[in-house]
Formats: C-alpha cells, sequence, structure tokens
C-alpha cells in the first residue's frame, strides 16, 4: 500500500450528516459509488475517521475494503463493521459490486446498547478484540442480506408513519444478528462482566491515552484493580494492559504517519510524548523501525 497523495495536515474527521429526522442512512452501493466519485468535500477513497458507525454488507459480487490500513475481502453475504473513531477508506471495487451501506450516529447505537437488557453489543465494533468483518460462512444458515433488504426497502418507503420506530427495530435486529455471530465464534469461557470491564478499559483509553500511558492508571479510573484488569485484558487479546497500550498507541501513531502530513515531531506531541524524541523511540521499540522510515516505506 503506498502513502496516499495529498495527505490533509490532520487526519480528516467526517461528521455525521443529518439530513432529516432519522438517526439512520441507507443507501445501495450504486448510490453509495455515484457519491464516492462526485465527493467534495473529501476524498474518501483516502483515509478518513468518522464519528459514526458505519456497515457494509456485499449482496452480489466482491469488495475489498481498508479499516486501520488493513485490506478486508468481502464476497455476497458478508458485511463489515466499522465503528465510531476507526479510520477506514473505500477502494474502487465498490462500483462492481452490489450491496448496501447503513450508518448511524452514536446517539442512535447508545439507545440500542440501553435497550439491550439481556445482549450487550460487546464484541460487535469492538475492534480490539474482533475482526471488523463478518461473512456468510461464520453465520451459518443466518443471513444478513434478507434483513439488509428490509432495512433499505423501509428506508426508501414514502410513508412516514412509524418509519423510525421500524427502521430502529429492524436496525437492531440487524446488531443483533452480528453480535450473535460474533459470540458463537468467540472464546466460550469469558464472562459478559469481563467484556464489559474490556469495553469500559477501551473506551477510557481512547480517551485518555494522550494523558496517561499507566496501567494501573487506567484500572483505578475504572476501580478494579490491576491484577484484575490485567487477568481481563490477557483473556481478551493475550497481551498485559502495558502491551495492549503500547499497541493502541502504535496504531495511532501510524494513523498520523500514512494519513497526515503531520512531521514527526507534532505526531510525537499529539500522541502524548511530552519530548518527540522519546516517541521515535517508543516506536523503533515496538515495530523495529523509526516513524519516518515506516512513512518511507510506505511510499
Amino acid at each position: 500500500m503506498a502513502v496516499l497523495k495529498n495527505m490533509e495536515k490532520e487526519i480528516k474527521k467526517i461528521l455525521f450528516n443529518r439530513n432529516n429526522h432519522l438517526d439512520v442512512e441507507v443507501i445501495d452501493f450504486a448510490q453509495l459509488s455515484r457519491r464516492l466519485n462526485q465527493s467534495n468535500i473529501h476524498n474518501p477513497f483516502v483515509s478518513h475517521r468518522i464519528d459514526f458507525y458505519c456497515i457494509l454488507i456485499v449482496t452480489s459480487q466482491s469488495y475489498s475494503h481498508f479499516v486501520d490500513f488493513k485490506s478486508y475481502e468481502l464476497s455476497k453475504g458478508s458485511a463489515i463493521f466499522v465503528a465510531k473513531n476507526q479510520v477506514h477508506n473505500f477502494t474502487k471495487s465498490i462500483d462492481d459490486s452490489g450491496g448496501y451501506c447503513i450508518v448511524f450516529s452514536s446517539l442512535f447505537m447508545d439507545k440500542r446498547y440501553s435497550l439491550s437488557v439481556s445482549v450487550k453489543f460487546n464484541r460487535l465494533f469492538n475492534y480490539h478484540i474482533e475482526s471488523p468483518a463478518i461473512h456468510q460462512d461464520e453465520i451459518g444458515e443466518d443471513d444478513f442480506i434478507e434483513i439488509a433488504n428490509q432495512i433499505y426497502e423501509e428506508y426508501s418507503f414514502p410513508n412516514e408513519v412509524g418509519k423510525v420506530e421500524i427502521l430502529q427495530t429492524l436496525l437492531h435486529l440487524l446488531l443483533l444478528k452480528a453480535e450473535r455471530a460474533k459470540e458463537v465464534s468467540a472464546i466460550s469461557s469469558v464472562q459478559i462482566k469481563w467484556l464489559e470491564t474490556f469495553s469500559s478499559f477501551k473506551d477510557l483509553l481512547e480517551k485518555e491515552y494522550v494523558n496517561t500511558r499507566s496501567s494501573r492508571a487506567y484500572a483505578n479510573r475504572l476501580f478494579v484493580s490491576y491484577k484484575l484488569l490485567n487477568d481481563v485484558v490477557k483473556k481478551m487479546t493475550g497481551k498485559t494492559v502495558k502491551v495492549f497500550i503500547d499497541d493502541f498507541i502504535i496504531i495511532e501513531i501510524k494513523r498520523y504517519l500514512v494519513s497526515t502530513s503531520l512531521s514527526v515531531k507534532e505526531i510525537g506531541y499529539k500522541s502524548g510524548f511530552k519530548d518527540p524524541a522519546n516517541m521515535i523511540k517508543f516506536f523503533k521499540k515496538n515495530t523495529s523501525v523509526t516513524p519516518l522510515k515506516y512513512r518511507q516505506s510506505l511510499q
């Protein structure tokens, strides 16, 4: 993968376009392709960060999508779930495939989470422990395409009576199906409470990594012991809390290196390093190359 030309000074962040009374938008791949190719706000084929949730479901042919600089190949029946604040980009293969794009705001996700008493979305959109893609062979006799068709038809239906509630119900059903698929293929011995602890840790880390890399500081903020937090993270990821935090920060630095024209010094400050030289040492220790060499290797 080459470093994309005409990089922004910062990673472009795309906000949810609430152009109607809904917190959801649904378009098919044909509409999506036209919109992507005609975009004059930003280049959607260049890595950018989103402040909403995005689901792509392939109904015909195949499509490849980049999430955090990794390519995922999707075939008929596959879906990819991009979380809020993740970096992703579309590819030109969208022109030759069929499917649906469903985007919704964090407000909608928060509502769905609170409504799910027996099922929490602990694995879905949790890109630290799960792949964002779900393929047809992973869901057996279940099917994303049928429910995606229903969501699209309801979104396009001219009668507005009950539309919000019906869309919310259908999308909630899709999310539950996806969470079930993740749960079936996951580690069966993991306790739900541990998943919730990990999710809380992950959310806190995303907000505070610039301010602290201390494992114990996160345990204190979560009101759990360091040992418990370390056990939870090791069970979820196979890594200690410290290694997980370091890997998380490495991903953030790579996002800046690949998707912006910021200098290494500027990236150091933005990543929470008071001395940029320490960031360079940290990056090289964890990747075996300097930030500059990493950026140059992708050119």
